[in-house]
């Protein structure tokens, strides 16, 4: 029954980065962007958490896309070039995990 926290708690882990990379100011103004994804993904967990583990899922997924956009975008710029397609790889298994778990009725 511990499934659901402990992906949120890694998820919680991740998204923390982003307010480093932000209070870093490498990303010439766009500091504000990673601040916002970082909320957006720990509310969306903390809310899979307390509604339905979809939500968390969903926060999986959110991170993975986010993630995969650093590779297209001038928030990659620090950014090693595998990092987005392994990033995006792991958060899709973690979310389909979470959804197969949640479907059998853990």
């Amino acid at each position: 029954a511990l499934v659901f926290p402990f992906f949120a708690a890694v998820l919680g882990l991740i998204a923390g980065a982003y307010p480093g990379i932000a209070m870093a100011d490498q990303l010439e103004g766009r500091s504000g962007l990673q601040w916002i994804a970082a909320v957006g993904i720990f509310l969306l967990g903390v809310v899979g958490l307390w509604l339905s583990p979809l939500f968390l899922a969903g926060a999986w997924l959110l991170h993975g896309v986010w993630s995969f956009l650093h590779r297209f975008t001038a928030l990659g710029n620090s950014v090693p070039d595998e990092y987005p397609a392994f990033c995006l790889s792991f958060d899709l298994l973690a979310a389909v995990f979470i959804v197969y778990m949640w479907g059998v009725g853990v």
